[in-house]
């Protein structure tokens, strides 16, 4: 089952939303964006981020330690549906779209 990984969403109290699939968490509120990986594997992690216009805006690698994580502020970004991918090092990849942004 190899780079197809089923995705929850929920919201929590506190107007967060939360989207886990395997081992990496996605918690947002309206500008800010945590990225958390609990990477048990050891994989090697890099993250692509793309706009509303499908242009790549972000692309580093997150590194293979056992506990990765990033905050992204997007208070002057464009509002509007940003793809996060993940690719391992063994090219394995999961997308997930987290709408966020203020700027219009």
């Amino acid at each position: 089952m190899a780079g197809m990984l089923v995705i929850s969403l929920s919201a929590l109290a506190n107007e967060e939303k939360v989207i886990t699939s395997g081992d990496v968490t996605i918690t947002q509120d309206e500008t800010r964006v945590d990225v958390s990986i609990l990477n048990t594997q050891e994989n090697t992690y890099t993250l692509y981020i793309y706009n509303p216009n499908g242009e790549l805006v972000f692309k580093e690698r997150l590194g293979n330690e056992t506990s990765l994580g990033k905050r992204f502020d997007f208070d002057s970004a464009l509002k509007g549906n940003y793809k996060f991918t993940f690719v391992t090092g063994n090219g394995e990849r999961t997308s997930y779209t987290v709408r966020t942004g203020l700027k219009y």
